[in-house]
Parts: C-alpha cells; structure tokens; sequence
C-alpha cells in the first residue's frame, strides 16, 4: 500500500511537470520575439521545407548591425565558440575555441573569410553547412541569423532553427571523425524498431529544452560582445 502511495504521487508529480512542460513550451520555441517574427518566413525556410519542429527567438542589440555581424561569422566549436555556455559546451562536446577554454571576447580577423559552402563544427561530430551568407543582414548555417537594423543604430537579431530533431539530425549528420557514442546512435536509429520514434521523444523533452537554454545563453552573449558589456571574467574588444 504504501509503495502504491508513494508510486501515485511520484505519478501526480511528474504528470504535473510534463503539464507545466506543454503550457510553457509555446513560449519557449518563440523566446524574445515579437509581432509576427515566430512566423513570418525568413531566410533559410525552404532548405528544411517540412521542419519537425521550430523555434523562433530574438533579441535587441544596441549597436548597428555591422557591429555584430563579425561576432557571427567567426562562430563555431573549435573557431570563436557560440558566446553561450561554455562549461556545457566542455563537458558535452570536449569543445576548445581560438582562445582556449573559453568562447572568444574579441573580433579574430582570420576567421571573418566565410562563404556558401564552407562547414562550421557545433561539437560532436556534427557540421553546419553554409547555406545562405549576406554580410551585414543573413547568415544560414543550419539555423538562420538575420539581422535587421532598428532607428537608434539598434540592431534585431533573429535567430530560427528548422529540423527534424537533435538527437536524429546529430546521428544522421555525423562525420567520419564523430564520437563512437553517435555513431552507434546512428546505427541504432536505422536498425531497431521504434528508435526513431523514441529519439523524437527524448528532443521533445531534453534536446528542445537544452537547445533553448544554450540559444538563449548565445543570443545574450553576443549582444554582450556587441554591445561590450560582457563581464564573464574576460574583458570584450569589440574592434578588431
């Protein structure tokens, strides 16, 4: 009796996360946005035409778009990082950045040559491949950048990400040097019965959440950069 007790409550509990999970969900995949920005086609939409999910956030940055552009175009494990959680980024992905351990606080002016086609690395063996690239207004490299200048010499970013799930899309797109954890991922998504369905599942409740809460950290830390107001422990140079 008192385990059944103990079963129906942890049951309550958990039924009540997941429902407090749906209801906050919504907002989650349109964090920062405003108007029609979560819905309004952008740059990027049709390369991921019938999207499993997609999320839509954006903030405001208090300098003109040609002073965040360069923090954009140097992004990347293994280049300038993504400005988000590092210490995540380590433990996850073994991640290092041009200015070792930590993402960079500073425009490196030998990682600004990007161009359609070129790969940029988010850690684990996957790569993004340059879609799209306007200077100073888009940048598609798996999730789309758009930048639009606001009166002020303000600057909205927006950021959108389309896919058909993290775990599949990271499986699916390892390269040859990934990890033997995804690629054995890979090759059970292919072979076991209800694997797909199940990877789904796992994105839908840690791979969407962990994925809002590393965009969120990046989307404030370029404005920081931008804006130069960073204060995690490195001092920011905005110009080159």
């Amino acid at each position: 009796m008192v385990n059944r007790t103990k079963l129906l409550i942890l049951g309550g509990a958990l039924g009540a996360k997941v429902a407090a999970y749906l209801v906050w969900r919504p907002a989650m995949l349109r964090w920062g946005t405003q108007g029609e920005e979560a819905v309004e086609p952008l740059p990027g939409d049709g390369h991921v035409p019938r999207p499993a999910f997609q999320s839509t956030r954006a903030i405001t940055i208090d300098v003109p778009p040609e002073r965040v552009w360069p923090w954009l175009v140097q992004m990347g494990i293994y280049r300038a990082g993504l400005y988000t959680h590092d210490r995540v980024e380590r433990a996850m992905f073994h991640a290092r950045y041009v200015e070792g351990k930590h993402s960079a606080t500073r425009i490196h002016p030998e990682l600004q040559d990007l161009k359609v086609g070129d790969l940029v690395p988010y850690g684990g063996g996957v790569y993004a491949t340059v879609a799209e690239i306007e200077p100073n207004r888009h940048l598609v490299a798996g999730e789309a950048f758009v930048l639009r200048p606001l009166p002020g010499n303000r600057t909205r970013l927006i950021v959108r990400c389309r896919g058909m799930g993290y775990i599949s899309a990271a499986a699916q797109g390892a390269a040859a040097d990934a990890p033997a954890l995804t690629k054995a991922i890979a090759f059970a998504l292919h072979r076991v019965p209800g694997a797909m369905l199940l990877a789904r599942g796992m994105d839908f409740f840690i791979g969407d959440p962990l994925h809002h809460y590393m965009e969120v950290g990046m989307l404030r830390g370029i404005k920081q950069r931008a804006e130069g107001t960073y204060d995690g422990g490195h001092a920011a140079v905005v110009e080159p």
